[in-house]
């Protein structure tokens, strides 16, 4: 444990900006660059939020990551199911460079879709970002009681330190360069 304040202090020594989004002003409050006071057990209506934010009013993720290394693109029937082939089982991605519906590892799949519909379904990563839409900052402050313009700026402060698009090489491959991150403790736990 003490390694970890230990890096913490280092971090905070380099420039890193902690922000603590906490009902009680305790310890890690106190060690932060700002607090944020959050309405107890309203944490995941804060998370949406600033997901919807930095999707859909900033635009802010990493498309290419999205559609090449996650399942953002995987095309989910109306009943919350992935499209299958009906012959491997595979899950489906809409291929928007020819149009076409192809299982997940196909070697000529070239532009996996992550906005839009077709083949039955409709990309993972849509779903998500119409959920994310039923918390605008405006919404999520009457039920967090944090400032809209708070959550904006937060979320925006956020996106803007993830570098989305940076690259870095370790050990000749490259790899996404995030040096931001959310560490979500006691509340989800609690």
């Amino acid at each position: 444990f003490t390694h970890i304040l230990r890096d913490m202090a280092d971090a905070r020594s380099r420039g890193m900006k902690l922000v603590v989004v906490d009902p009680v002003g305790g310890f890690a409050a106190s060690k932060a660059d700002e607090w944020i006071p959050i309405l107890p057990g309203t944490d995941t209506a804060f998370a949406l939020s600033m997901l919807h934010v930095l999707v859909n009013e900033l635009g802010l993720y990493d498309e290419k990551f999205l559609k090449h290394r996650t399942n953002a693109p995987y095309l989910v029937r109306p009943d919350g199911r992935y499209v299958r082939d009906a012959k491997s089982g595979k899950p489906m991605i809409y291929d928007a460079a020819d149009q076409k519906a192809k299982t997940h590892d196909d070697p000529k799949l070239l532009d996996p879709a992550i906005r839009g519909g077709g083949e039955g379904g409709r990309p993972a990563f849509e779903l998500l970002r119409e959920h994310v839409a039923k918390y605008p900052p405006e919404k999520t402050e009457e039920i967090t009681t944090i400032p809209a313009k708070t959550l904006r700026r937060i979320a925006q402060e956020f996106g803007e330190a993830a570098c989305v698009g940076a690259t870095k090489i370790i050990d000749g491959v490259e790899l996404p360069y995030r040096p931001a991150c959310v560490d979500w403790a006691k509340g989800p736990q609690g």
